[in-house]
């Protein structure tokens, strides 16, 4: 049995925080000791740790206060492996257990390159001589997919060997029971969905503009999730004249209902390190129309769904109406995401965490 310890900045309810419990999960079933590791005790997935599962909270209201706990964590308790999660906490858990026996696992779930173009350009350069430091010097480096892998690699100085490629594990859904569909606000149009944090990432007033050029008045649009951008999607709502065909449900424990009674799945990111939600949404034998944004909607989707250009809201509606009028086979879309078995995933990072052959 190993000990193996989780890092995170916190527990909210993103997909890196779902895939660290998910971890979590099927380590503990492999008889491994684990320990999820946050600098606040906050989200809305604090309720959702494993029981089985130590959850230490480092007490650090910033970054650069988490150096010094994490340190004494790593002293006092020698868990075998760390698998951290997220820049700049990545590189704070390089330093943090230099001195220590741990061996620091470093996982990167979105596209830097792209991510920081939003940045200020001091931030850029802390993120590129932070990366250069510590990438290197931890035990093994993984993204979650292959874009973002090879992307990560030019920004670390490194070969594009030097980094692991894993998908994120996403669980197989539960039958939903009947009766337990949301409420669309009427049945008669067609329920496009889509699921997501809403940050500027995420490209919502793409959606809302291909919403726009192609729905009948009957049709309705539904983002599950919530974020600092809900104002900002309510107004542009109001001025395309679709705030009546748009649900606003906020974020959804369990968005299985959602999935299970839309029509189709639509992803608009500007970019993205996988797009758990475009896995889930073909978990549930949905077809999927995405953005073709650096790096994981290919990737996950391959001969499945539609791609359209990045910030193209005529491209991405032409989209919609031809998944709409043309959907793929469900058991297609099930086989597809049964690559991302969650016990599976979950061995290939334990092999990098301990050193073993997977």
């Amino acid at each position: 049995m190993a000990r193996i310890a989780l890092l995170l900045p916190s527990l909210e309810a993103g997909g890196a925080e779902r895939v660290v419990l998910t971890l979590a999960t099927e380590f503990l079933a492999m008889g491994d000791a684990v320990d999820i590791i946050v600098l606040r005790r906050e989200g809305a997935l604090v309720d959702a740790v494993p029981a089985a599962a130590r959850l230490i909270v480092l007490d650090a209201r910033r970054l650069r206060n988490a150096v010094r706990p994490l340190a004494a964590y790593c002293a006092r308790e020698r868990p075998d492996a760390l698998l951290a999660s997220i820049w700049p906490l990545t590189s704070i858990a390089v330093w943090a257990a230099r001195r220590t026996s741990t061996r620091v696992v470093v996982v990167e779930h979105n596209t830097l390159s792209a991510e920081v173009q939003r940045w200020r350009p001091t931030a850029r350069l802390l993120l590129r001589q932070t990366l250069r430091w510590s990438h290197p010097r931890a035990a093994a480096r993984v993204a979650v997919s292959r874009g973002a892998a090879d992307d990560l690699a030019r920004l670390c100085g490194l070969p594009a060997d030097a980094v692991h490629a894993i998908h994120n594990p996403i669980p197989a859904p539960p039958t939903v029971p009947p009766g337990h569909a949301p409420d669309w606000h009427g049945t008669a149009g067609r329920r496009i969905l889509n699921v997501a944090t809403m940050k500027s990432q995420k490209n919502h007033s793409l959606l809302l503009e291909a919403f726009a050029r192609m729905a009948r008045p009957e049709d309705r649009l539904a983002i599950v999730g919530d974020g600092g951008e809900r104002a900002a999607i309510e107004e542009a709502a109001d001025r395309l004249g679709i705030a009546d065909q748009l649900l606003l449900p906020g974020h959804a424990p369990d968005p299985g209902p959602w999935y299970a009674s839309a029509d189709l799945f639509v992803l608009s990111s500007d970019y993205e390190g996988f797009a758990n939600v475009v896995a889930e949404a073909l978990g549930h034998g949905m077809t999927v129309v995405s953005t073709d944004c650096p790096s994981g909607p290919a990737e996950i989707l391959e001969d499945l769904g539609r791609l359209a250009p990045v910030g193209d809201g005529a491209a991405l509606a032409d989209a919609i109406e031809s998944a709409l009028a043309d959907p793929d086979d469900p058991a297609a879309a099930r086989a597809r995401a049964a690559a991302f078995e969650p016990e599976r995933i979950a061995r290939r990072y334990r092999a990098l965490l301990l050193d073993e052959a997977a």
